[in-house]
Order: structure tokens, then sequence, then C-alpha cells
């Protein structure tokens, strides 16, 4: 073995250093879902994500009935809720730029503690663990692989412009509801521009006509 291959193998056994990391840039992520109440009522799920370049598809499917899809175009800044209101199929216009204020208060989080658990495997991809800690004190534990991260800021609410793709992570929201999500799946694959579409049954409506509507 020569000193330069030598030299190449000590360069990769370095920590934080992944010289096969990729952008996402299309295919399909699946996320197993578990919703935890106040009361311990506990509901599981799938969330969705199907990504090609600056679009995205996010559908969160619960075992209750409960279903949600969001279409986002980065490029052009529209985004869409799909809902089944009262038996009507609406494609709900929604605020970008309130989306993305919304993301505000998770920027510039940092990762701490990051160590290779053991040799931990999920889904088929050796992760990392470290723990979440964001600007007003909070934080949380997460398991995530370096080999991919995503390509849109937006791609998660917690995790905007993260450079690493999360594998499984809890959080609690304001209303006291646990929400656990763990990788079922990552698929790089071509991935259709329909996907992306508004279906023709769906009628599109404002955010206002839908507050009105869902009163």
């Amino acid at each position: 073995m020569n000193y330069r291959l030598h030299f190449f193998l000590f360069l990769l056994l370095l920590p934080g250093i992944s010289y096969a990391q990729k952008p996402f840039t299309e295919g399909t992520i699946i996320y197993k879902v578990k919703l935890k109440s106040a009361d311990n009522t506990e509901i599981s799920g799938v969330y969705t994500f199907i990504i090609k370049g600056n679009e995205i598809r996010k559908e969160i499917k619960l075992n209750n009935g409960y279903q949600d899809i969001v279409l986002l175009n980065c490029g052009n800044s529209k985004v869409y809720s799909l809902q089944n209101l009262n038996n009507k199929k609406c494609a709900i216009e929604l605020n970008m730029a309130e989306m993305t204020k919304q993301q505000e208060k998770f920027i510039g989080f940092t990762v701490k503690n990051e160590h290779n658990d053991d040799n931990k495997n999920i889904a088929g991809y050796a992760v990392f663990k470290g723990k979440i800690n964001y600007k007003d004190g909070s934080g949380s534990d997460i398991y995530y692989t370096k080999e991919w991260r995503p390509v849109q800021p937006i791609t998660f609410e917690r995790f905007p412009d993260a450079k690493f793709l999360p594998i499984s992570f809890s959080y609690k929201d304001e209303s006291g509801m646990v929400m656990e999500f763990e990788i079922e799946k990552i698929e790089p694959h071509p991935v259709e521009n329909a996907v992306f579409r508004i279906p023709p049954d769906y009628k599109m409506i404002s955010y206002a006509e839908y507050k009105q509507l869902s009163k």
C-alpha cells in the first residue's frame, strides 16, 4: 500500500468529514410517524416526502383517517395544501413567505455531542447521534445521516438548511403533542412532474376562504 492510499484512508477516518455526501435532488423519503397527545392517546401513520429539484410534495396519512398533502414549489414560491373539507376537495393557497417566517426561530441551530452511536443502523444507513440546540435554548436528540442533505432549506421545518438528512427525531408542539419520526425508506429515483400538480377534481381556494369553510 503506497503513502497516497494511506493518506486517503486517514482522511476518511477523520470525524466530521464526509466525501460521499450528496444533495437529495430527486426521489422519495418515507417516515414512520407516531403522535402522543397530553392524555396519552397515540396515533400512528406515515409521512412521505417526494422531491424533484425545486418541488416538494409532503403527504401525511394517519391511522385515524386524517390526510394532508402539501405541494411546495420553491422556484416560484407557491405552496398549496390539498384537503378534503366537508367532502369537498380543496387546494388551499398558502403563503410561502409566512411558512419561511415560521422557520426563523429554528435558523442557526447547532448540533452538539455528535458521535457514531455504536454503529447504529436505521433503514440501511449508518447514523450519527447529536443534540440539536436552538437559539431560544430548546433542543432535542436526533439521529441523522451525512450521506444525504436536502436541497431546499425549507424541506424540514425544524432543520432549515440542514447539512444532513434527519433519520430519527421527536419534538413537542405548542399543544403538548409529542411527534416522533423515524425513516423507513430513502429511495432516490426519477419522479414524474404530475406528482406536483393539483388534481383537476380539487377546487382552488384562498386561505381566507378556507378559514370560512373550516369554521
